[in-house]
């Protein structure tokens, strides 16, 4: 113990005075929440460090899409029967020795490649409040097939006899009547966005932050599926050898959903690495829009085409343009993982999966029942039912797939 003359010597000379206690100096409190080493000091650890040290203000990000959709039901389209198959019952539903070759399942239900694109801006440096907006599509799915005979094998479109109630089918190949091809073509493009304003919720831990979505969602789908026969008759009692006729069917559909879109996204680092779960629900209306076509052109020997209106599934009593409004609800949910590379620039993968309620497709607006009394030339006024009918529905859809991708921090 220091002296009352050491004291005041210290004072007059002006130097500081020795430590009156012995003991260590008190650390400094840690961060409620956060771990201490063993000299107090607060320790976060390795996994909650963040790579830059200036606040984002915006962001930025491209990506690649290896997605699949739901596909179009289509009924059968062209069915191929056995050699020696009678006329009367040739290729027709449920006949022994009747094959499929095109259609009784889904048409453009493959994986294709799209395109992702993302940015967003915080309005504030605690990055609490900000706004985002995305744009997304994929490629344009192609699928069908061409099948021909020049008449020594049977093909042909199947239908549903409307008069009578019984299957039956429309000759595209058959031996001594008619030779030709009849290609199916459908197709299937879709394109989405919206935006939301973004907004902090909490902050779980160090490594996580949990943020509010709120904003607008739209998407667009259009179908179109075609059926085209080129026949050249072989001679029959009806049908002078050489006439030629060329039938068409088409069916289109296009679909605008306008929704409201809630939601929320955790995001969490560790060390370099981060990933994310984003999940939202958007509800609105469904704008669709279905368009049936059809003809026939008939070509004499020698003589001038002829077009009529309807071909074998689009005839007059289902052609014509249609639209309507459906409540729809669009669920969607995305998974992402990546790595840091630098500062600002980011690399990831993800998963993502849409739902979308009511969509009309164009496969399911086909009419398999065919009253025969309107095939070209028809004689009117039309006699039985007026089948095919005019459809209008909607069914569900969604799409599916994995993305790899870059984000640009600044």
């Amino acid at each position: 113990m220091l002296s009352r003359p050491a004291l005041l010597l210290g004072l007059a000379l002006g130097t500081a005075a020795p430590a009156l206690a012995a003991g260590p100096a008190a650390p400094p409190p840690a961060a409620p929440g956060a771990a201490a080493d063993a000299a107090g000091a607060p320790m976060l650890g390795p996994w909650c460090e963040r790579e830059y040290t200036t606040p984002e203000r915006g962001w930025v990000s491209a990506e690649w899409l290896y997605w699949a959709t739901s596909g179009t039901p289509v009924p059968a389209l062209v069915t191929a029967a056995p050699p020696g198959a009678p006329r009367a019952t040739a290729g027709t539903l449920g006949s022994p020795g009747t094959t499929t070759l095109l259609g009784g399942g889904r048409l453009n239900d493959d994986f294709r490649n799209g395109f992702r694109g993302q940015a967003g801006l915080w309005l504030d440096d605690d990055q609490a409040c900000g706004i985002e907006g995305d744009f997304f599509f994929l490629g344009q799915s192609r699928q069908g097939g061409a099948f021909g005979s020049d008449g020594s094998a049977i093909i042909t479109r199947p239908f549903t006899n409307a008069v009578t109630g019984l299957p039956a089918a429309e000759l595209v190949s058959f031996p001594g009547v008619v030779g030709g091809t009849v290609t199916v073509s459908s197709s299937s493009n879709v394109i989405g966005g919206g935006f939301n304003f973004v907004s902090k919720h909490c902050c779980d831990d160090c490594c996580g932050r949990f943020d509010r979505l709120v904003g607008f969602r739209y998407l667009n789908l259009n179908d179109d599926l075609s059926v085209t026969e080129d026949l050249t008759a072989l001679g029959t009692a009806r049908v002078p050898a050489g006439t030629r006729l060329v039938v068409r069917d088409r069916f289109q559909t296009s679909n605008d959903f306008y929704g409201a879109n809630l939601g929320g996204q955790y995001t969490w680092t560790a060390g370099k690495f981060f990933g994310s779960v984003r999940g939202g629900v958007a509800l609105g209306v469904t704008h669709y829009t279905v368009t049936v076509d059809g003809s026939t052109t008939i070509t004499l020997p020698g003589g001038a085409p002829t077009v009529y209106p309807g071909g074998l599934l689009a005839q007059p009593s289902n052609i014509g343009s249609r639209s309507g409004d459906t409540f729809a609800v669009v669920p969607e949910i995305s998974l992402r993982a990546g790595y840091q590379v630098t500062g600002g620039v980011r690399v990831f993968a993800g998963y993502n999966f849409i739902y979308w309620s009511s969509v009309a497709r164009a496969g399911d607006q086909i009419d398999p029942r065919v009253n025969t009394n309107q095939l070209p030339p028809a004689q009117f006024p039309l006699t039985g039912p007026a089948f095919p009918a005019s459809q209008s529905v909607t069914t569900d859809y969604w799409l599916q797939g994995i993305s790899l991708g870059a984000e640009l921090r600044f």
